[in-house]
């Protein structure tokens, strides 16, 4: 039993609804005890309830593995001693505030936990007891269930009272008129690891920025529009009321002294217009400053020069139903037209109202400023609070997950373009095809209700994109990059630590990131950033710092590069595999409210090849897939080589294509197999069907087109839905590149999946040819065509590719762009299967008397198996198996190609590893071909074990190395190191 003293109660308290609020949060996985909630995440269900007293999955809206908040405030008639049992299946607590609510933020609350009945149990009671004074005082419990059976039941005995009783309606009351938002799709707890920026929300600014505030004392601003004048003031336009209202209270300030070096002091503050109903945007423009109202965009006057506004004209309008979720967000002006969006209507909770009271909602808005005539451009759109100029000077839009919105969003305007939110009456572009998110922004883990876009024009960013957040809060990062002729790209944390939820930013002529705030006076609202001020205005302003963080991520064959904003520390570069996790899921939208990760499933990362230079990463990761949102992490500890540990460690990337060109199924030749619709989830107009050739011979044949000769990536997408492997031999030009290439089954044949394999390819046309091996084949769907990345393993600046063979950083003298062979033997920190191999060599000049195996001896390793020997054998015209060109002991080069001694000599190395079997039968030897100088010394020459002190063979991949022989004298030196993986 707990007592406490009871404390003195306050007066007045928010308008109430009896009852209390119930949130559900779908964990969906096993839970041992009450957790923690990562902040931001929006419940499954959010209802008013009368009293606690639920035992069913219809109280609850969930079966088992959820966890539950409510929401209350109790009235207690008399101060004196109460005893409450909380009865529970499975854990519980109840917490109640000191004082009397006189606030609606659980911020400024100090919670006393009365009964603490945590873990997992069946339905049980228990007590505890707390002096209360009389008022009203804030209510919280939390409660979780595992399986089994859910019961959550809250009883009092009060002052005076003999028995226990249900706590009744009459004493208790949550907030009226909140807006219950809810989201489906699994939540999460925060786990033993997670830490702000590694599994959680920031908590703190970009250590590259200092903040600001622009607030003088008394001044807040709900902002919900900024523009700058000429004289570097900056024009802001405000809510005025509150969320929901419909009443025209919104303003104009004009601000002073934001710029540059400043302070909330110095700033000034002229209100210059008022009246406005729910302004979302302004934009100055020849002398006076436009905004947008919810039905109109409106200029303003001022007659006398004085700053405040004598008249508004209004110069366009649009159909209005007048609900108060109608807006009409911008504003952005180029060439004599202005650019905005209009919000569709929605019921309270969030659903999107059917039919809507105003044609056209949901659409982008071009308005000529001349005449006010009004071109829709675009449909498709729910919420889009946020408008912005992008790369190319592109119109780029955020939009909040809703209807047809499985998550929030950020995509690019073209006209005619429809962005798969169906409306009732249809939009004007409604019947086209839906353009995919230029970044899909996960609802719950990187956004909730994003809002304004803006490009980074300078600095470590510059050309990236910024965007606020109301509700999840701070400012989130976008790399953006062109693929197959779309923008693509991925999503980082950014910045937290600010005073309110961003509805607003903008980039000031000082190149400072002015944030303006705002959210929902309504404790029990979720249309805020929690513990946060529901209005602000700050600005981030860049210093000299440099943050370890994650610069960009991009799109390769068969993975990601990843580049950082400084060098990898050792610790962090070794085992480097291990320490990224990857997933994969994709959305499939619907009329419901949001929706869950389809098809979600976890990914194996084959390799990270750190590059030579250590701030990118090549990642090869198995089984990724166009139309997927990649989420990619590498938990701390990660540091870079100055001791910094990374910022943000995450990363989610919209893979709308791969990289490359795409060569569909349908269109190449065919023999033995028929063009398909039957099964969904094609691209393009259909499939290669096999389902019914005959078991051997049947083929797909494309022709394709590289611009240059190179390694490439074959990525076919396939359907495999029977229950064996079905192999294709695959052929390059006529050339067979593998006669049994694996096509697993996929579960089904409306299950996609892409399998890769990497040859190489001469510039311009080439053919590739898939043929049934004996069985029927899997159903194709296309092919992508790319580049092998070409990854940097020395480039003359640093070592960070290469360790020595116990695994410490690799010391070898690196000056004037190369490297020298002394310190031992060093070795690539990456391993590698098949592979093109480039390395630049040089043998110094070495008296009469060094003889034979002394003259500069060295080698490559290929998988530390196979060395490719190095040596001054120049003038030597009976070369053996131990000189340079030779495959080490195993077979001398077909041809002399040494140069004379201080000049530069090139290996080409094109390598095939071993084959072995399920059990480590090896089936086929290791095969290399090797360029020296430009000439061919070894073609496709088979390796019939280790040579020399190589490591012994196995399926597993394995390092490039460099030998270190030891010798007295002069080394020979490297230089211009890089590779090609191709398995």
């Amino acid at each position: 039993m707990l007592s406490l003293v009871a404390v003195p109660a306050y007066a007045a308290i928010p308008p109430q609804d009896p009852g209390v609020t119930l949130r559900t949060y779908n964990i969906g996985s096993d839970l041992p005890g009450l957790c923690t909630l990562k902040p931001g995440q929006t419940p499954n269900f959010d209802k008013l309830m009368p009293v606690i007293n639920w035992s069913t999955q219809a109280d609850f809206g969930i079966a088992d593995r959820f966890h539950t908040q409510v929401i209350a405030n109790i009235n207690i008639p008399t101060a004196g001693s109460y005893t409450f049992r909380l009865t529970s299946d499975d854990g519980s607590r109840l917490r109640i505030d000191k004082s009397t609510v006189v606030d609606n933020d659980d911020v400024n609350s100090t919670f006393t936990t009365v009964i603490s009945h945590d873990g997992l149990h069946g339905a049980s009671p228990k007590d505890g007891t707390i002096d209360l004074s009389a008022g009203y005082h804030k209510l919280r419990v939390e409660h979780f269930d595992n399986t089994g059976g859910q019961t959550l039941k809250l009883e009092w005995q009060p002052p005076g009272a003999t028995q226990f009783a249900l706590v009744p309606t009459t004493a208790l009351s949550t907030e009226s008129g909140v807006t219950r938002v809810t989201a489906p799709g699994t939540k999460e707890c925060v786990q033993g690891m997670d830490t702000p920026g590694d599994g959680l929300p920031l908590n703190a600014v970009h250590p590259n920025y200092t903040l600001t505030s622009l607030r003088p004392s008394g001044f807040e601003p709900k902002v919900t529009g900024m523009d700058w004048l000429p004289d570097n003031r900056l024009a802001i336009t405000t809510w005025g009321g509150d969320y929901g209202t419909t009443a025209p209270l919104g303003e104009v300030y004009l601000l002073g002294n934001v710029t540059g070096t400043t302070s909330a002091q110095q700033v000034t503050v002229k209100k210059i217009a008022t009246g406005l109903q729910d302004p979302m945007g302004i934009k100055y423009v020849d002398g006076k400053l436009y905004v947008s109202e919810r039905s109109r965009l409106v200029e303003l006057n001022d007659a006398d020069g004085d700053d405040v506004i004598d008249s508004k004209r209004t110069v366009a309008t649009w159909p209005f139903g007048g609900t108060y979720h109608e807006f009409a967000f911008g504003l952005l002006y180029k060439d004599g037209y202005f650019y905005l969006n209009l919000s569709v209507q929605i019921t309270p909770g969030g659903r999107t109202t059917k039919p809507q009271l105003a044609a056209n909602r949901g659409t982008a808005i071009k308005v000529n400023k001349a005449t006010g005539q009004v071109e829709y451009t675009a449909s498709g759109l729910r919420t889009p609070n946020g408008m912005g100029w992008g790369p190319e000077g592109g119109i780029f839009v955020t939009d909040n997950q809703g209807d047809w919105l499985s998550a929030n969003k950020l995509v690019q305007l073209k006209p005619g373009r429809f962005f798969n939110h169906y409306n009732d009456p249809a939009g004007p572009f409604d019947t086209n095809a839906v353009t995919q998110p230029v970044l899909w922004l996960p609802h719950n883990e990187i956004a909730n209700s994003p809002s304004t876009p803006i490009m980074l024009t300078q600095g470590l960013f510059a050309g990236q994109m910024l965007f606020g957040d109301v509700t999840y809060g701070g400012i989130q990062r976008g790399y953006l990059e062109k693929v197959n002729g779309e923008y693509q790209g991925a999503v980082f944390r950014f910045a937290q630590g600010l005073e309110a939820g961003i509805s607003r930013l903008t980039l000031g002529p000082d190149g400072a990131i002015y944030a303006g705030g705002i959210g929902d006076e309504r404790a029990s609202s979720n249309w805020r950033q929690q513990g946060k001020l529901r209005f602000g205005l700050q600005k981030l302003t860049p210093t000299s710092s440099n943050a370890f963080d994650i610069l960009a991520m991009r799109a390769v064959a068969g993975g990601f590069e990843l580049e950082y904003t400084q060098p990898l520390s050792a610790a962090t570069l070794s085992s480097l595999t291990s320490r990224y996790a990857v997933q994969q899921w994709r959305y499939t939208p619907t009329s419901s409210y949001g929706g869950p990760k389809v098809d979600l499933e976890t990914l194996s990362v084959s390799s990270a090849v750190p590059s030579a230079d250590g701030k990118k990463v090549t990642l090869r990761i198995n089984g990724l897939e166009a139309g997927r949102v990649v989420h990619v992490q590498s938990p701390r500890p990660f540091s870079s080589a100055s001791g910094q540990s990374l910022w943000s460690t995450e990363a989610w990337y919209t893979l709308n294509a791969l990289p490359g060109s795409t060569y569909e199924a349908e269109q190449a030749a065919l023999s033995g197999a028929t063009v398909s619709t039957e099964h969904a989830g094609y691209s393009g107009t259909g499939y290669a069907d096999f389902a019914t050739t005959a078991n051997t011979g049947g083929y797909t044949e494309w022709t394709v087109d590289v611009p240059s000769a190179g390694s490439y990536s074959l990525a076919f997408r396939y359907a495999n839905g029977g229950t064996a492997d079905r192999p294709l031999a695959v052929a390059v030009n006529g050339t067979t590149v593998s006669p049994a290439f694996s096509f697993p089954p996929t579960n089904a044949w409306s299950t996609w999946r892409t399998v890769s394999l990497s040859t190489t390819l001469p510039a311009g046309p080439s053919k590739i040819r898939v043929t049934t091996t004996g069985a029927n084949g899997a159903n194709l769907d296309n092919v992508a065509v790319a580049a092998v990345p070409r990854i940097a393993l020395f480039d003359g600046a640093g070592l960070a590719a290469w360790e020595t063979t116990d695994g410490n950083p690799a010391t070898w003298p690196v000056a004037g762009g190369s490297m020298e062979s002394l310190g031992g033997n060093i070795r690539t920190r990456a391993k590698f299967g098949d592979f093109k191999l480039h390395g630049e060599w040089l043998e110094p000049t070495y008296p009469p008397e060094v003889t034979g195996q002394a003259r500069g001896n060295s080698g490559f390793y290929l998988q530390e198996r196979y060395e490719i020997q190095v040596l001054d054998s120049y003038g030597d015209t009976t070369l053996a198996n131990n000189e340079a060109g030779a495959i080490y002991l195993k077979r001398a080069p077909d041809r002399n190609m040494a140069t004379a001694p201080n000049t530069w000599q090139t290996y080409d190395i094109t390598f095939r590893a071993a084959r072995f079997s399920a059990t480590g039968t090896k089936l086929e030897d290791a095969r290399v071909t090797v360029v020296w100088n430009g000439v061919v010394v070894h073609n496709n020459v088979a390796i019939n074990g280790p040579t020399g002190n190589g490591q012994p063979e196995g399926s597993t991949p394995g390092s490039i190395a460099l030998q270190d022989h030891g010798d007295p004298g002069a080394n020979p030196r490297f230089r211009n190191i890089w590779i090609e993986p191709l398995s």
